[in-house]
Parts: structure tokens; C-alpha cells; sequence
């Protein structure tokens, strides 16, 4: 019973943070705020996280998981810039998210954690005369993290399928057409 109470908990506690970045900054944010928003107790916060960042973290490994299993169809795709344009649609619906964590201090957290997967995805390809994979895999995660970390820092931020188009030519384009 404790365990399905600890695993509730946790989870109202990222729901309430998720909720809380939709109107105000991570900075701005207090333990009292997300408490109150989850429904639990201040002391309760801190039986599961030991600060908001533990928690914003904790976050990150969940939603990490969900962009990298946007990322990933990338680079096996027939249509790279459809799934490119999922990736940006994907990371747009979840803007104030999504903003903290690849702007924020978590931000090495969120690009380590891609270039893991994605060394894991392209460690079967075959070296070519171009780039070996891992340096592909490499160069595309830094410049799809500094991509999106760019346009989620613009006030007027352009639509998905314009930063999908740029992720495209400079970071999938290069890396696909090894040759």
C-alpha cells in the first residue's frame, strides 16, 4: 500500500510542477507552490525529493525518454523531416517544459542522456567514407540541444515545421546522406 501512496505522490508532485511551468518560470516556482499543488504536505515534498531541482530532474529522466523517442525514428525514417516536424511539434505543446530543462541547469543532463541513446541507435550502422557514426550522433544531438535550446529562448519563437526544417538540413541531412 505504502508503495502505490510513494508512487502517487511522485507523481503529483511532476504534475504539479509540469502544471506550475505553465504559468511561471522553474525559478520562480516554490516547494510550498508545488506541494499545495499536489495536494501534499510540505514535509511530504521533501520525503521524496530533496529540493525542486531533484524533482525537475526527476522530471527530465521521464521526459527525456519521451523526446528521445521522438528523436530517434530520425535517422531510420522514409520521411526525416516528418519526423523531425513530430520532435518540434512534440517539444512546442510542451514549450514552459521543455524550456526549462534545455535552458535551465539540467540542460547537460538532457543532452547526455540523447547522445547515449542515440550512440546506442547508430552503433550497428557501418562506418562510411563520410563521418563514423559516433561522431554523427555526436554533432546531430549537440545541434538538435542548441537548436531547440535557441528557439525555446525566443519571446516570438518561430512555428515547428520552420525549426523542424532547419534541424533537418543541419543536423539529419549531413548524418543521413553518409556516403
Amino acid at each position: 500500500m505504502a508503495d502505490v501512496r510513494v508512487r502517487r505522490s511522485r507523481e503529483d508532485l511532476r504534475t504539479a510542477l509540469l502544471d506550475l511551468l505553465n504559468a511561471k518560470t522553474f525559478d520562480d516556482i516554490t516547494v510550498r507552490e508545488i506541494a499545495a499543488h499536489a495536494n501534499v504536505g510540505y514535509t511530504t515534498f521533501f520525503r521524496h525529493y530533496p529540493s525542486k531541482d531533484a524533482l525537475l530532474d526527476d522530471l527530465a529522466a521521464k521526459e527525456i525518454g519521451r523526446l528521445t523517442a521522438h528523436v530517434l525514428p530520425i535517422y531510420d525514417s522514409k520521411d526525416p523531416v516528418g519526423a523531425c516536424l513530430a520532435m518540434c511539434a512534440y517539444v512546442q505543446a510542451q514549450r514552459p517544459l521543455w524550456s526549462a530543462l534545455l535552458t535551465g541547469g539540467v540542460a547537460s543532463i538532457v543532452r547526455e542522456e540523447l547522445l547515449k541513446r542515440s550512440r546506442e541507435a547508430t552503433s550497428t550502422q557501418p562506418e562510411s567514407g563520410s563521418l563514423p557514426p559516433e561522431l554523427g550522433s555526436a554533432l546531430a544531438v549537440a545541434v538538435i540541444v542548441e537548436l531547440l535550446s535557441w528557439w525555446l529562448r525566443q519571446p516570438q519563437p518561430w512555428p515547428a515545421d520552420r525549426v523542424a526544417e532547419v534541424l533537418y538540413r543541419t543536423a539529419i541531412a549531413p548524418f543521413l546522406s553518409r556516403s
